[in-house]
């Protein structure tokens, strides 16, 4: 019996995992537990509930694996600093060694949180880093031989990385080395159009629709040099993020698009929708690039994607149609949070042969009874509690949701990853055609143009999207059929797409039942599902965030468990 901890933190998305003998027991976020987005801290707080949880202490805790290696990091960032250009006040401020400096203090301070949770046989394992994604895509996949490719920002030197997993084994094929990433072009431009890099790039996803892809071609084609076997370079007098932790690009970005940068609170114009399109197109082109190199390299008919830029729906939904692969596999959780389950993996089947099916993606905190009863006895002034079985409840709800009102969902462990799959989740009517702008507006609280995605019955999903494959993590975004278009206003974005999970009575018996429920009564086996969260908050971890935020917004009715919840009018 071995008990592994996986970690990844100091950048973002802090994360920890447990596995036991190949079995991830649990793993989550650390932002669950911090309420900040993104938290890239050392995850103190997850480690010690998966402790706790799972009676592992120091003494029987066999290894710890670390998602990258901080050494061949800090000397990417040694050597990329060498070319950051002088400038006067360099000579006062001294930059170059302050960037460098703070990302040692920050490993070592890693490193000794690691030695504090080692026992006296404990084992200290860094992997690298794109393996680490690689692993956790691969080895959570229901595929024994299968193509693999990671996309992110950057890890130690690679930014992409094409491999082939054979049973047990990863084998690297080729990668793509920093300054040249996918992954910091899209974070970018993310940053140009006022958006937060390693946030927002799925706000411009959204927002690429709306543009017209073809009116900064040029201007794109300008900043990528292809190469062969899926290689780029990019023209780096345009970008300072090679060698600068506060900015990305430089005045020379916005002279050749001919437009100043926006700032955060700025409109949106046509020309920021216009560039959305623009990169979008060329990140799909440098995708499917990569993809088609890697299929004829790696000669499989499966694919496992991961790495941050795994979260890019759209251009994942084009894969079945657009390479020859039949077979894809995308994770829960594919950015730098997975890699805490994949350095873990990775490790633990260097010495095993034996697969173990890991993919449940509902892997952090539970709470029980008591728990709730606690939560709503604090808030009992504020509320108004029915109680009824679990299966009375999906009739209810149904009713509720047709009748255009919006559901707080709670229930059992929270998901791993950055979606929200069924347990903390909201819902709502796909067919209300004011419910995108109500949701947006008075709910999460954001902008107007972002998209809603739906649920849907695995076995209908057919039917209502041009899509044969199943979607259980909500990773890919597909066309809805004509003909339902009309009546899924606010699931159907403005390019007629949508984000789709489906959804099978072993995922999630609840949520199914409800989408049976729905069908009957609303016309439709689907259901708006977004985080249970408002704008610039994290998914709610607890019963009592549920009732909080349930209480700061006009959601219509809070479902905890068991228990109808609506607010007593005072």
């Amino acid at each position: 019996m071995k008990y592994v901890l996986g970690i990844s933190c100091g950048y973002h998305d802090s994360a920890a995992a447990l596995i036991k003998d190949g079995k991830v027991l649990g793993a989550c976020e650390e932002e669950r537990f911090t309420g900040i987005k993104h938290d890239s801290s050392f995850p103190k707080n997850t480690i010690e509930w998966l402790m706790e949880t799972y009676n592992v202490t120091s003494d029987n805790l066999h290894a710890i694996c670390y998602y990258e290696k901080p050494k061949e990091k800090l000397n990417r960032i040694q050597l990329s600093l060498e070319k950051k250009p002088k400038k006067w006040y360099d000579i006062f401020y001294n930059t170059k060694k302050s960037i460098l400096k703070r990302n040692q203090k920050s490993y070592e301070e890693i490193q000794n949180e690691i030695k504090k949770l080692c026992g006296k046989n404990t084992l200290i394992h860094y992997v690298d880093h794109h393996q680490s994604h690689l692993a956790y895509s691969y080895y959570t996949s229901p595929f024994h031989h299968s193509a693999i490719l990671s996309v992110d920002g950057v890890g130690e030197w690679e930014t992409t990385c094409l491999a082939l997993g054979s049973k047990n084994n990863i084998n690297k094929m080729g990668s793509i080395n920093f300054p040249n990433s996918l992954g910091m072009l899209y974070s970018t431009f993310t940053a140009f159009l006022g958006f937060k890099p390693n946030e927002g790039e799925y706000k411009v996803m959204g927002l690429a629709p709306y543009g017209n892809s073809k009116k900064y071609k040029e201007k794109f084609d300008k900043l990528i040099k292809k190469g062969k076997n899926g290689t780029f370079e990019i023209d780096m007098q345009y970008f300072t993020y090679e060698y600068d932790d506060k900015s990305m690009f430089n005045e020379k970005l916005g002279q050749l698009f001919e437009i100043p940068n926006r700032l955060p609170e700025e409109e949106l114009t046509q020309d920021h929708k216009d560039i959305a399109a623009g990169l979008q197109s060329l990140y799909e082109e440098l995708f499917f690039d990569l993809l088609n190199v890697l299929y004829e390299q790696s000669q499989s008919d499966s694919l496992c994607l991961s790495g941050g830029c795994a979260y890019n729906g759209t251009a994942n939904g084009k894969i079945l149609q657009r390479t020859k692969f039949k077979k894809l596999y995308i994770p829960p959780a594919p950015s730098d949070a997975g890699s805490a389950i994949g350095c873990a993996l990775d490790y633990h089947y260097r010495t095993s042969e034996i697969r173990v099916l890991n993919n449940n993606p509902f892997l952090g905190p539970g709470y029980g009874k008591q728990d709730i009863l606690n939560a709503m006895e604090k808030y009992k002034d504020k509320i108004w509690i029915e109680t009824k079985l679990k299966e009375q409840i999906v009739d209810v709800i149904a009713k509720e949701i047709k009748d255009g009102n919006v559901i707080g969902w709670f229930e059992g462990r929270i998901e791993f990853g950055a979606r929200a799959l069924g347990n903390r989740s909201i819902l709502a009517n796909p067919r209300d055609p004011q419910m995108k702008s109500r949701l947006n507006r008075v709910i999460k609280k954001r902008e107007g143009f972002r998209p809603f995605a739906p649920m849907v019955k695995e076995e209908l999903s057919k039917a209502y999207f041009y899509y044969n494959d199943t979607v259980p993590y909500m990773n890919q975004v597909v066309k809805v059929k004509e003909e339902h278009g009309f009546f899924l206003p606010s699931i159907t974005h403005v390019d007629n797409s949508a984000r789709i999970q489906t959804v099978n009575k072993n995922q999630h018996r609840y949520i199914y039942e409800l989408l049976d429920k729905l069908h009957q009564i609303n016309g439709y086996p689907i259901v708006i599902n977004t985080s249970f969260n408002l704008k610039d908050q994290t998914m709610v971890l607890t019963p009592e965030d549920a009732i909080r935020t349930f209480l700061d917004c006009e959601m219509d009715i809070l479902v905890l468990h068991n228990h109808i919840i609506k607010k007593k009018i005072l």
